[in-house]
């Protein structure tokens, strides 16, 4: 049956392929080249620095990326990383309330998205469960990075979905001028009611640069167009209009620091991160979450060369996590903790030919453990490495290819079992199991520049993914995900491939890209829902659903779109429209079913003016329902949202001030997302307006 969803794909298609350039767009220096024009497309001349040792523009990177920084990250930056990503395309959230959320890429989400902070890993515990929150903070952000699809070969077999490189410049890495720099915000308002303070400020002189980011912003509960919950049942009893337990209260903050000589640099930073956050589950006493994480980062950076390497560059992270899950406040019910840190080296060599690259090695070491009601995992020490290597090679000026290789290893080694734990078939944990694999994938990526300022970009990746200590050992409720999780000892390595397929353009009257992809695995792991009796009343009082994981075969296929249609370019202003659409298909092959909490097809249209001092975006965008489910799930209605912003800069001697506000769901549409755990209990937020003043120097 055709639809609008057909329609929109078409129109995407047909204005990519066949829309005149522009007159007055100058060529480019070569098909390869970036383009000397103002009139591109600003996404896809924007650098990727987290695509490799020598930072490329997204136009020339096989695999599909995208990058939110300057006024695009102002306008769209929420309190949690899942929020502030989920409009762009290909990237939805597990929305668990205001107060968490994390990103969601093709429809992979928790352990097979890789989420960093400044390159190394967020040290966290947000893999582990949708409550909680990524312990990163999007408001310090200068720039976040997002690389779609499993050719992520730099940052482990954890990103065969995907990786996040959030970007806050906590150690400076640009020589001091003398001068002092950054910008301080005040906001309020919105559906959450916020409050926020941001001050973020560097500067420094004789080869020593310092840069010191800090954060305070409480939340009430949020507010909400209808019911909170979805009960027919008794309607008259469920909170309207306020979704309760939903406020927060967030401190974060770093001081860093670097030293700079003639052929490089190298820094340290300390960080603090505090946030406390409502559970919106419609528990009593209502639950929330006391979170903590202490950090230490050091980097360092050399372009010296010595024996084959053009130089060197060196990431190591150092966390301290603790969160508390607490029932009206004040009791502790579980305490999860994570003394973890993670390293890497890269070294870029020399040219053999016209073969250039990089090799490097990352090691990794978290020791997880959980005390109260809800244990789901057993204590566990999980110690990863791994060496990897990028290469390209030049064919004249049009065709690049680039190669990549990664093997890892991981051992899992467990810490006290409870002995009275249900022993399902396929649980095999007992105390001091050490389990241990080995892991190797490749990719094959190819970019052709056919005419000037077009490139076609193919990417074929293999990938094996190592399971997580709760796949293999989770024996217990859980209250994140309303189940009783129980994991199988004897699961091994999940196996993919996947093919990406692009076209893009980057100069003309439209630009952007078309995207298509397809993702097939072997020994899928999941998990699978198991009757009530599978375990015993006194170990499930709560009479959670039980589910267990289990490897299955699975195929994702779909595609992104994202275009720009230049519709006024001057030097004095500019009017742009974009048109942005994204979807999501995955089926379980061996039963063919529907696989859980995929996102629906989503498209949107944004029409944004700027000139000196303004700038104004309308948006309007269409998420349609999900009626393609599993046999658990529950159907889930469309909805459209209506956003709109503006700000206006005024300069001045020494700093300037941009007054802006941003208003979001202004039509007060009832909207829950599919991929969240919490649709039935928790929409989305209601009609909201923020304002604020940010003065950058």
């Amino acid at each position: 049956m055709f639809s609008f969803r057909h329609l929109s794909v078409s129109f995407l298609c047909a204005a990519l392929l066949s829309s005149p350039a522009r007159s007055q767009i100058a060529p480019a220096a070569s098909p390869g080249a970036p383009s000397t024009t103002k009139d591109n497309i600003q996404h896809l001349d924007k650098f990727v620095v987290s695509a490799g040792h020598d930072p490329k523009t997204a136009f020339d990177v096989a695999q599909g990326t995208a990058v939110l920084a300057g006024e695009e990250l102002h306008r769209l930056v929420q309190a949690t990383l899942g929020e502030t990503l989920s409009t762009t395309p290909g990237v939805s959230s597990t929305y668990y309330g205001p107060g968490a959320s994390r990103p969601v890429i093709r429809g992979l989400g928790g352990d097979r998205v890789r989420v960093l902070d400044n390159g190394v890993g967020a040290l966290d515990a947000s893999n582990v469960s949708p409550d909680h929150n990524v312990a990163v903070e999007p408001l310090f952000a200068s720039r976040i990075e997002v690389l779609r699809g499993p050719s992520t070969l730099l940052y482990g077999s954890s990103a065969v979905g995907g990786a996040v490189n959030v970007i806050d410049n906590s150690i400076p890495d640009i020589a001091p001028d003398g001068s002092a720099h950054g910008a301080a915000e005040l906001r309020a308002g919105g559906a959450a009611r916020e409050r926020a303070a941001v001050l973020s400020v560097g500067g420094g002189a004789n080869n020593f640069s310092t840069q010191l980011n800090a954060l305070k912003q409480r939340t009430s509960d949020l507010r909400i167009p209808g019911f909170a919950r979805i009960d027919v049942e008794a309607p008259a009893k469920q909170p309207r209009g306020t979704l309760p337990s939903s406020a927060g209260d967030t401190f974060s903050g770093s001081l860093g620091g670097s030293v700079f000589w003639s052929t490089g640099h190298a820094g340290a930073a300390i960080s603090r991160y505090e946030t406390d956050y409502g559970v919106p589950t419609g528990d009593t006493p209502p639950t929330s979450i006391s979170m903590r994480r202490t950090r230490l980062d050091l980097a360092a950076e050399t372009t010296q060369a010595f024996g084959v390497f053009r130089g060197a560059k060196v990431r190591f992270g150092l966390g301290e996590y603790a969160h508390s899950e607490l029932s009206g406040g004040t009791t502790v019910n579980t305490r999860f903790t994570n003394d973890a840190w993670e390293g890497r080296l890269e070294l870029p060599h020399a040219a053999i030919g016209s073969v250039t690259g990089t090799i490097g090695a990352q090691v990794a070491r978290s020791d997880f453990a959980a005390n109260g009601q809800e244990v789901v995992t057993p204590p566990s020490l999980t110690q990863s490495g791994a060496v990897f290597a990028l290469e390209e090679m030049k064919f004249g000026d049009r065709t690049t290819l680039q190669l990549g290789a990664r093997y890892e290893g991981q051992s899992v080694k467990l810490g006290a079992v409870d002995p009275t734990l249900p022993r399902l078939p396929g649980y095999a944990a007992r105390s001091g199991q050490k389990k241990q694999f080995g892991g190797a994938s490749g990719s094959l990526g190819l970019v052709i520049h056919p005419a000037k300022d077009w490139a076609i970009a193919a990417a074929l990746a293999y990938s094996e993914r190592l399971p997580t200590a709760q796949e293999l050992f989770s024996n217990g409720p859980h209250g994140g995900t309303g189940s009783y999780e129980v994991g199988t000892s004897g699961l091994g390595r999940e196996r993919s491939v996947g093919f990406d397929l692009s076209v893009r353009r980057r100069a003309g009257f439209v630009t952007g890209s078309l995207g298509a992809f397809v993702n097939r695995f072997r020994d899928y792991i999941f998990e699978q829902e198991l009757p009530l009796s599978a375990i015993p009343a006194a170990k499930n009082a709560d009479a959670l659903t039980p589910y267990q994981f289990v490897a299955t075969d699975a195929r994702f296929r779909g595609g992104e779109a994202e275009l720009l249609f230049h519709l006024i370019e001057t030097d004095e202003y500019r009017l742009h429209l974009e048109l942005n659409a994204d979807y999501v298909r995955a089926t379980n092959t061996q039963s063919n079913e529907p696989l859980p909490r995929i996102p629906p097809f989503r498209h949107g249209a944004r029409l944004s003016y700027e000139d000196g001092r303004w700038h104004a975006v309308i948006e309007a965008r269409r998420v349609s329902p999900q009626d393609r489910i599993a046999a658990t799930e529950t159907y889930t209605p469309g909805y459209t949202l209506l956003n709109a912003s503006v700000s206006f800069l005024i300069p001045g001697r020494h700093a300037s001030y941009e007054l802006f506000a941003r208003g979001r769901n202004l039509t007060d549409a009832e909207a829950r997302e599919h991929t969240s755990f919490l649709k039935e209990f928790a929409p989305l937020p209601g009609r909201g307006v923020l304002a604020g003043v940010r003065m950058p120097f």
